[in-house]
């Protein structure tokens, strides 16, 4: 089925806020510079614009993701959307280090709250099939199109007269425009879609402060010169960990007494496909965020290519991401999700590979034109992974998915960056120590260490490739996944409505069998424990059609379906 135009206007409203998100991270890369010296950062503070606003995005993504769930996706997509543009205008006149650091922030607040909502809008809006799969695909391609986006027109307007305050002004003026677009062409939300438990707001507490904390943690242990000696970096760790623990235990208790949860747990028991795309999702994004960023770093370090010189090189990166996502959304509906996975992640780990073998006179066509090219095939998890964790998750929780889906990413970005280049530092510092004829910050120095970041990047995407060889069997393209979800509703709405009312019993005539399935033909999903409702045995696939009431449904299914003429209501039966 073709798209029509307020399908292609919905799918532009979310994906243009989510190419803004990534279109900030892009821009600060190579703006801080710049940004530092007119506001008077000290230099160990210019990490603090990029990690302020991770840590605000990372640490409130399931809060903002419960809460689309209990209010509605449209209006929290269309509040951190309006939140977002405002504190750009902030951000665009700050007056000075500490006010500029907090709008970042803020608009990582905003940022946290529309992202999740996109999952919520995409599952509401897009029936299952063709439409929903592409546009989980576009959705994929937006975030690396952003973050170049964001490159490319920093570093112009960082080097022009216009200053970097209108990357500001323009992230404003595109934010305002989405949120009127979403305004017109969402549509009226459904409440029965909507969480009814409540939000669990001890898990909030907890989970939000646990990884605020991490995160914290993680990043400082980079920016600081001490890393892991300074004091604070191992206690905020550790403490964190505490509370992780702590977060886990409190809902799987909330859980098991069916009250309100943040996260169910069971999306980790064995039998759940959930936990194991998400380890995919984490140990990916280590990879593809860390070799991009430091490919960033080749450039500027080694080859001391300008911010603009820089971004162009990253252009074949946006055009291989934007393809593989469409490609890959096309075939979503009709080859096995493993398999998807499976081939891009053996395609990601030529990229790694290429990058540690990198030396000082290496030339851009020869070594790292294949490495943004193969990067990409990491993003085939992304739309594929997305889809495949809110299909698995309850209708009313599908805000909650996005969240979760999107920290699991941010957990691998900020734990990726933190760990190689803690690996890079000390391998330089130990070659410089051993070279003291050079300098720490020469190419010959900073060489080694780059390529020892690179195999860290390896090592992650094999991980990512064992747990999909091994823990992603029997993931099936997710229309199957809906239709056995459909023939499950059918039948617990037959036994409710027999159960209401007696007079019911003459509609429950068995389907006729060119439109069911036998069991023995039925796909091989493996049973999911359902997230939020322990009473579902096969898959936790939600989408399903919107349906009106139960004994209405049967009986025009049966009525439309029957090859025996229609009983009136009124004559005996």
């Amino acid at each position: 089925m073709a798209f029509t135009a307020r399908d292609l206007l919905v799918l532009c409203a979310l994906c243009g806020v989510n190419t803004l998100n990534l279109f900030l991270s892009g821009a600060l890369t190579v703006a801080v510079p710049t940004i530092g010296k007119d506001l008077g950062f000290a230099e160990d503070a210019l990490q603090w614009p990029v990690n302020v606003n991770a840590l605000a995005f990372a640490c409130l993504l399931l809060f903002f993701g419960r809460l689309g769930d209990i209010y509605g996706c449209k209006l929290v997509f269309l509040a951190g959307t309006a939140f977002f543009g405002v504190w750009s205008i902030a951000t665009a006149v700050a007056p000075n280090e500490i006010s500029f650091i907090v709008f970042i922030a803020l608009e990582g607040v905003g940022s946290a709250c529309n992202t999740p909502a996109s999952i919520g809008i995409i599952s509401a809006y897009f029936p299952p099939g063709k439409k929903r799969n592409i546009a989980y695909g576009a959705l994929g391609a937006a975030k690396p199109a952003g973050y170049i986006f964001g490159l490319v027109l920093g570093g112009v307007l960082t080097q022009s007269k216009a200053t970097w305050r209108s990357i500001f002004y323009i992230q404003a003026g595109f934010s305002f425009l989405f949120f009127a677009l979403g305004a017109i062409v969402f549509p009226k939300e459904d409440g029965s879609r909507r969480y009814a438990k409540g939000l669990d707001w001890i898990g909030a507490l907890l989970s939000t402060v646990s990884l605020a904390m991490f995160t914290y943690s993680i990043s400082d242990s980079t920016a600081t010169s001490k890393g892991w000696r300074a004091p604070q970096v191992p206690t905020l760790f550790s403490v964190s960990i505490v509370m992780m623990i702590a977060w886990v235990f409190w809902e799987r208790r909330r859980e098991a007494r069916g009250e309100s949860v943040l996260v169910p747990m069971s999306i980790w028991t064995p039998g759940s496909k959930k936990g194991r795309v998400l380890l995919v999702v984490f140990f990916g994004w280590w990879c593809f965020n860390t070799l991009v960023y430091f490919c960033t770093l080749v450039f500027q370090q080694i080859q001391l290519l300008d911010p603009l010189d820089t971004a162009i090189r990253f252009i074949p990166l946006v055009v291989s991401a934007f393809i593989i996502n469409v490609i890959t959304g096309a075939l979503m509906g009709h080859v096995n999700g493993q398999i998807l996975i499976v081939c891009g992640l053996i395609l990601g780990t030529g990229a790694p590979l290429i990058f540690a073998l990198l030396n000082v006179d290496l030339t851009y066509w020869a070594m790292l034109f294949p490495v943004l090219v193969l990067i990409c095939g990491i993003d085939i998890a992304f739309p594929v992974g997305n889809l495949h964790v809110a299909s698995t998750f309850d209708e009313d929780s599908q805000n909650l998915a996005g969240g979760v889906f999107n920290v699991a990413n941010q957990l691998g970005i900020s734990t990726g960056l933190a760990v190689s280049s803690a690996v890079a530092a000390a391998v330089s510092k130990k070659y410089s120590e051993s070279h003291p004829d050079l300098s720490p910050t020469s190419p010959e120095v900073l060489m080694p260490g780059f390529r020892a970041a690179g195999w860290t990047c390896f090592a992650a995407v094999v991980i990512a490739l064992l747990i999909a060889v091994f823990g992603l069997r029997g993931i099936v393209p997710v229309e199957q996944i809906a239709q056995q979800r459909d023939r499950e509703t059918l039948v617990d709405m037959q036994e409710q409505a027999a159960k209401k009312s007696p007079t019911t019993d003459r509609f429950l005539r068995p389907a006729p069998s060119n439109l069911s399935m036998a069991p023995s033909t039925l796909p091989d999903i493996e049973p999911e424990v359902g997230a939020g409702s322990s009473h579902l045995s096969a898959t936790d696939a939600r989408p399903v059609r919107q349906m009106k009431s139960d004994a209405t449904l049967v009986a025009n299914f049966n009525a439309h379906h029957s090859t025996e003429p229609s009983v009136p209501e009124s004559s005996p039966v």
